[in-house]
C-alpha cells in the first residue's frame, strides 16, 4: 500500500515537474522570438519604408538585389511571412486561447500553416537563387529544414482535418520549432560565442567552419530531437525518464536564456 503510494506520488511529482519545465522553456523562447521578430519588423521595416533596401545587405546579403525584382519581393514575402509567424505561432499553444476564443484558434491556425508553408518554399527559392553565407554545405541545410517546414505544415492540416487533435498538436510543435530554425541558429551561435569569447570552430571573416556545419543542421534537428524524446517520455510515465528529461529542458532552459541574452545585447539592440 505504501509503495503504491509512493510510486503514484513520485509519478505525479515527475510529471508535473516536466510540464512546468517545458513550460518554462516554452515562454523564455516566445519571449526571445518576439524580440526577434521585433528587431526583424524594426529594421528590415524602417529601411523599406525609407527605400533603402540596400541596408538589408548589411544583415542579410544578397537579400536585396538591384533589378531582380521577382527575387526581391520573395526576400520580402519570406521576412513579412516571418514575422507573422514569430508572432501568430505561440498563440495557437495557449489554453485559454485555444479554448475560449475558439474561432480565432482555428483561423490563426490556418494562417500559420499556409504562411509557414509559404515561407518554406521562399527560404529554398532564396538559397536556389542567392546562396547561403556559409556556403553549399549550407544552402544544403538550409533547404532541408524548409523541406521539413512544408512536411510538417501539411501533416498539421491534415491531421486538422481528420480531427485527429492530439496527432495534430504534435505536429503543430515539430513544426514551430523547424519554423524558428533561423531564431536557433543565432541564440546558439551567440551562445557559443558567450561561452568562448570569441569565435572558435569557425572563421568570422568567411562564416565557414566545423562549429558552422554543425548550427547548420542542429539548428532545427536538436529542438526536433529533444522534442521527440520529451512526447515519448511524456508518454510512457516513467518517474526516472521524467526527471531525467526535466534536467534535459532545465540546461536547455539556461542554454536559451543566454543565448537570448547573447543575441539581444550583442546582435540586434546595436541594429536598432
Amino acid at each position: 500500500m505504501n509503495t503504491t503510494y509512493i510510486n503514484e506520488t513520485n509519478t505525479i511529482r515527475s510529471q508535473k515537474m516536466l510540464n512546468i519545465s517545458a513550460r518554462v522553456w516554452f515562454t523564455i523562447a516566445v519571449l526571445g522570438q518576439w524580440i526577434f521578430a521585433f528587431y526583424v519588423t524594426t529594421f528590415y521595416g524602417t529601411a523599406a519604408i525609407e527605400g533603402n533596401y540596400q541596408k538589408w545587405n548589411e544583415v542579410l546579403p544578397h537579400g536585396y538585389t538591384e533589378g531582380a525584382t521577382i527575387s526581391n519581393v520573395v526576400v520580402g514575402i519570406h521576412l513579412l511571412f516571418a514575422v507573422i509567424i514569430i508572432i501568430g505561432g505561440p498563440l495557437q499553444f495557449i489554453d485559454k486561447i485555444r479554448m475560449r476564443a475558439r474561432s480565432f484558434h482555428r483561423w490563426n491556425g490556418k494562417i500559420y500553416l499556409v504562411t509557414t508553408f509559404i515561407a518554406g518554399f521562399s527560404g529554398i527559392y532564396m538559397i536556389l537563387s542567392k546562396g547561403s553565407v556559409t556556403g553549399w554545405i549550407g544552402d544544403i541545410s538550409v533547404s532541408f529544414n524548409g523541406i521539413l517546414m512544408m512536411i510538417f505544415a501539411v501533416f498539421a492540416w491534415r491531421t486538422a482535418l481528420q480531427k485527429n487533435f492530439v496527432s495534430h498538436n504534435r505536429w503543430v510543435l515539430r513544426l514551430f520549432l523547424a519554423v524558428n530554425g533561423v531564431w536557433f541558429f543565432r541564440i546558439g551561435l551567440m551562445l557559443w560565442l558567450f561561452i568562448h569569447g570569441k569565435p572558435v570552430g569557425f572563421d568570422p571573416e568567411t562564416f565557414r567552419g566545423p562549429f558552422i556545419t554543425f548550427l547548420g543542421f542542429g539548428q532545427y534537428l536538436i529542438p526536433l530531437g529533444i522534442l521527440e524524446v520529451y512526447l515519448k517520455v511524456k508518454d510512457r510515465k516513467i518517474p526516472l525518464e521524467q526527471w531525467s528529461m526535466t534536467m534535459v529542458l532545465f540546461i536547455s532552459i539556461i542554454a536559451t536564456g543566454i543565448g537570448v541574452f547573447a543575441a539581444t545585447v550583442g546582435m540586434w539592440l546595436p541594429r536598432l
